[in-house]
């Protein structure tokens, strides 16, 4: 799976996990966390996703499940042929 670091910024800033962009933050606001998912292994596993924000936000519910599905789903549909 190949998606850009941009359209993956994108994705992340439409999910949201954590509220930021909906308080105003820049839509690049989630970008050291698309770096770290960019940085895993292979197609990313909802747990990993949930991983990377629970670490960066030091909170283990900082990414809900549901919303690392979508995250995952997305990063596949909107991967480069």
């Amino acid at each position: 799976m190949a998606i850009t670091r941009d359209e993956l910024i994108r994705i992340l800033a439409e999910a949201d996990p954590v509220g930021l962009v909906a308080a105003g933050a820049p839509a690049d606001e989630y970008a050291a966390e698309a770096d770290a998912i960019l940085g895993l292994r292979g197609v990313p596993q909802l747990t990993e996703i949930t991983g990377v924000f629970a670490v960066s936000f030091a909170d283990p519910g900082a990414c809900p499940r549901e919303t690392a599905r979508w995250i995952a789903q997305e990063m596949v549909r909107r991967s480069a042929p």
